[in-house]
C-alpha cells in the first residue's frame, strides 16, 4: 500500500511538472510593422504583422531553436519561420532548407525578412496585443 501512495505521488508530481513545461515554455509576441516592400527592383510601402514565439531557456534541453515566428503580409501570405537563433539582440529567422530568411532586433525592434515571391521586407516594428 505504502508503495502504491510513493507511485501515485510520483505519477503526479510528473504529470504536474509536464503541465508546467508544457504551458510555460514560450512567450509569445505581436508586431505591427511599417517599412517597404521590395520586389523587381520596385519598393512600395507596407505593413506586416510578425508573431514571435521565444522559447524559455530550459527549452534547449531538447532544442536548438530559440523560438519560431509568423510574418503575416495581409490579404496575401502567411510565413512561418521554425527555426530561430540568438546572435546577440538580434534573432535570426532560418526559412527552409536552412536557409537564413531575416533578422529581428530584439533591441530596436526592426525587421528584415525575404517573404519569397512577394519580395523583402524591411521597417521597424510596435508592439500590439496585451504585451506591448
Amino acid at each position: 500500500m505504502k508503495v502504491l501512495k510513493v507511485l501515485g505521488g510520483l505519477l503526479v508530481v510528473a504529470i504536474a511538472l509536464f503541465l508546467f513545461v508544457a504551458n510555460f515554455s514560450a512567450v509569445e509576441s505581436r508586431y505591427e510593422c511599417a517599412g517597404t516592400l521590395s520586389s523587381s527592383g520596385a519598393e512600395q510601402p507596407s505593413t506586416i504583422f510578425l508573431k514571435l514565439e521565444t522559447y524559455r531557456p530550459w527549452v534547449g534541453l531538447w532544442s536548438d531553436s530559440s523560438g519560431s515566428a509568423w510574418v503575416e503580409l495581409p490579404s496575401q501570405t502567411v510565413s512561418y519561420f521554425g527555426h530561430i537563433t540568438e546572435a546577440g539582440d538580434q534573432l535570426q529567422l532560418w526559412g527552409p532548407s536552412n536557409k537564413l530568411a531575416g533578422n529581428f532586433s530584439t533591441l530596436s525592434k526592426a525587421l528584415t525578412v525575404d517573404l519569397g515571391a512577394f519580395g523583402m521586407f524591411g521597417g521597424t516594428c510596435q508592439g500590439i496585443g496585451a504585451d506591448a
